[in-house]
C-alpha cells in the first residue's frame, strides 16, 4: 500500500509520524512523508521518501516577535498569528494534495490537510493523527486552551467547544477551506461540520500517547483509538559522543535539561538560571541547547552542554528530566522511567502535560518558565532525588509504558481501516 502522511509544525510535530513511517514501512508499505524542506535530510535518513514543501515553521517560530506573542498568554493575538502562519503556509500545503494523487491512503496530522477530500473525491481510506487528545470529551478539558482545572463535565465539554473554534479560526479556515475551495467543494463551515463528515466515511482518530498517561475517555466513540507513543528510535548508525560518554561515566546519573523547539528572548538567563539551581541542589547536568532555550555558558565540571542527543538513548541515563512540556518530550520522559520536571513555555498543551505529569504523581509542580526561579527548581530537584515513592511511581509508568508497542497497534488499525473500506 502507498501511503501518504503529511504533517507541518517543529521537529516534534513530525517525529511521531516519522516513527510511524518507519513502522509502517517495516510492515512492508511504501511510505511518503510531507512536510517542511528543512526534515528532508532526517527523515531521509531513516529511510523515508520526502514529499518536501517549500515553508519552513521553524524558521518562522523562532521570530522573536513570534515568540514573544506565543509566550504572552493573550489568547487573541495567539490565534491572530497562527491564523496568518497558517495562511502563509497554504500554498505549501497545496503541494501535498499533488502528492495524494500518487498514493492509495492518507494520514493527516491535526496541522495538516486533504485527508477527507482524498477519502471523499478519490475514494480513497484515510486517518487522523495526532500526539495530543483532539475529541470533545466531558472527562478532562481541552489540552489546546489555558484553561487548567476540571470544574465538571460540562465546564470540560465547553472549552474543547472553544478550542475547535479557535483552532477552526486560526488552521482550518485558511488552510482546509483553501483547498476546498481549488477542488470545487463546498468550505467547512466549522470544525465540527468537518469531523461530522469523518464520522461519516468511518475516518479513525489515532492517538499516540499511552492510556495509562490518559484513559480513553467513556464518551469517545469507537473510532477513537489511543495505541500508545509512536516513539522514534536513534538511528541505528548513530553512536554518542565520546565526551558525552566520559561525562557520564565520571558520577551519578545526572539531570537533563532542555527546552526543544523552544526559544527564549534570554536563553542566557534561562542557563544561568539552570547551572544555579543544579549548584543550590548539588547535581550533576547535561544541558542541550535546542532552539534556543538555553545557550552554550562558562559551566563547572558537573555539566555538560550539547546540541542535540536522541531523548530515547539520553534520558534512561538520567536522574530526572526538566523540559518545556512538549508532547513528544513528555512520552520519552515518562517512557524513561524518571521523574519529569516540567515548566511551560507556553500555555495549552505544555500546561496540560504538566498538570498530567503532576496528577500522576510522577513528578512536582513547578511555575511555568516566567516565574521560575532557580531556587524553586533547586527544590524540585530535590524532590525528585529524595522522593522514593515518586520514583518508584515514575519507573512503574516507564515500564507500564515500554511493554506498549504504539506504532504496532496504528500500523494495525490502519491496515484493518484501508482493508474494510467503502468511499
Amino acid at each position: 500500500m502507498k501511503i501518504l502522511i503529511s504533517t507541518f509544525g517543529s521537529r516534534g510535530d513530525v517525529q511521531p509520524y516519522l516513527a510511524l513511517a518507519v513502522g509502517l514501512q517495516g510492515a512492508g508499505h511504501r511510505v511518503t512523508l510531507a512536510t517542511s524542506y528543512n526534515y528532508t535530510e532526517w527523515i531521509q535518513a531513516y529511510g523515508v521518501n520526502t514529499h518536501p514543501t517549500p515553508f519552513n515553521l521553524q524558521e518562522v517560530m523562532q521570530r522573536p516577535e513570534i515568540q514573544t506573542i506565543l509566550r504572552s498568554g493573550n489568547l487573541i493575538r495567539q490565534v491572530r498569528v497562527m491564523r496568518d502562519i497558517m495562511r502563509q503556509s497554504a500554498e505549501a500545503q497545496d503541494e501535498v494534495w499533488t502528492a495524494i494523487q500518487d498514493a492509495g491512503f492518507v494520514i493527516q496530522s491535526p496541522t495538516a490537510s486533504g485527508a477527507l477530500e482524498a477519502a471523499s473525491t478519490l475514494g480513497m481510506p484515510a486517518v487522523f493523527a495526532s500526539p495530543l487528545p483532539f475529541a470533545p470529551t466531558r472527562a478532562f478539558p481541552s489540552f489546546f486552551l489555558a484553561l487548567r482545572g476540571s470544574l465538571g463535565g460540562g465546564y470540560n465539554a465547553l472549552t474543547h467547544t472553544l478550542m475547535h473554534r479557535v483552532m477552526w479560526s486560526a488552521m482550518g479556515a485558511p488552510v482546509t477551506n483553501r483547498l476546498r475551495k481549488k477542488l470545487g467543494l463546498r468550505p467547512w463551515r466549522s470544525y465540527a461540520e468537518l469531523l461530522a463528515s469523518g464520522r461519516r466515511l468511518g475516518t479513525p482518530w489515532l492517538y499516540g500517547f499511552s492510556a495509562h498517561v490518559i484513559p480513553k475517555p467513556a464518551d469517545w466513540a469507537e473510532d477513537q483509538h489511543i495505541t500508545g507513543y509512536w516513539f522514534l528510535d536513534s538511528q541505528p548508525d548513530w553512536r554518542p559522543p565520546t565526551d558525552l560518554m566520559r561525562f557520564l561515566d565520571s558520577g551519578p546519573p545526572p539531570v537533563y535539561l532542555g527546552f526543544g523547539s523552544m526559544s527564549h528572548e534570554d536563553p542566557a538567563r534561562q542557563t544561568r538560571l539552570a547551572l544555579r539551581a543544579l549548584e543550590l541542589s548539588g547535581q550533576r547536568g547535561v544541558l542541550l541547547t535546542g532552539w534556543g532555550g538555553i545557550t552554550r555558558h562558562a559551566a563547572p565540571t558537573n555539566v555538560f552542554f550539547s546540541d542535540n542527543v536522541p531523548h530515547a538513548w539520553l534520558f534512561p541515563r538520567m536522574a530526572a528530566v526538566i523540559h518545556h512540556g512538549g508532547a513528544g518530550t513528555t512520552g520519552a520522559g515518562l517512557r524513561a522511567g524518571v521523574p519529569n520536571i516540567i515548566t511551560p513555555f507556553a500555555n495549552g498543551d505544555q500546561a496540560a502535560w504538566a498538570d498530567r505529569v503532576a496528577q500522576l504523581g510522577v513528578g512536582p509542580r513547578v511555575p511555568g518558565i516566567k516565574q521560575l526561579t532557580a531556587e524553586k527548581l533547586a527544590e524540585a530537584l530535590h524532590t525528585t532525588v529524595t522522593d522514593s515513592t515518586l520514583r518508584a511511581r515514575a519507573a512503574a509508568l516507564g515500564e507500564k509504558i515500554r511493554a506498549e508497542d504504539g506504532v504496532a497497534r496504528a500500523v494495525d488499525i490502519i491496515e484493518r481501516h484501508a482493508a474494510g473500506f467503502r468511499s
